[in-house]
């Protein structure tokens, strides 16, 4: 059930973030009406990887920038060849420990400055409170004293000695 909960509120968060990771990037920038930048998923805790993407059919660069992501090496994907689409580079990135928060990465592509927003999420605890001290575990002897140990312990003599009568008479 635990497992269930999580799924859907993570499906129900990346199905509400999706539509402002491809709206982050504006539509149209001056001289470069093709370029933009995407972050997937656009929130993620620290350790977590992510994917970048990012189009520009301008021939002068900036490297991406952001304060929470270490960003690995831009690799081409796709056909290169479409005149539709702006050329299409990928990157890998791995989120920097940093406080909760939202992020902006950005990125250059000639005279357009593209910009995106990242959230750092906070620690995953295990347990909302931590115990202290022996566990609780509640049950076990009631106070009743000595005296219910006694008339206990007669109830089971008496039973022990009735059935071992029982079975000589029925022996015989």
């Amino acid at each position: 059930m635990k497992k269930v909960l999580t799924v859907a509120a993570v499906s129900g968060g990346l199905l509400l973030s999706a539509p402002a990771a491809f709206a982050a990037t504006p539509a149209g920038h001056a001289g470069n009406p093709k370029a933009y930048l995407r972050v997937m998923p656009t929130a993620a805790r620290p350790g977590a990887k992510v994917q970048i993407r990012l189009g520009c059919e301008a021939s002068s660069t900036s490297d991406l920038a952001s304060p929470v992501l270490k960003v690995g090496a831009l690799r081409r994907v796709g056909p290169q060849n479409d005149p539709a689409k702006a050329p299409a580079a990928a990157a890998s990135a791995t989120v920097q420990a940093a406080a909760p928060g939202v992020y902006k990465v950005s990125f250059s592509c000639g005279g357009a400055e593209l910009t995106t927003k990242f959230t750092v999420l906070g620690e995953r605890r295990q347990v909302a409170k931590v115990p202290s001290g022996a566990p609780q575990t509640g049950g076990g002897p009631a106070d009743h004293g000595s005296l219910a140990a006694a008339g206990a312990m007669g109830v089971l003599a008496l039973g022990g000695g009735g059935l071992v009568l029982a079975r000589r008479s029925w022996r015989r």
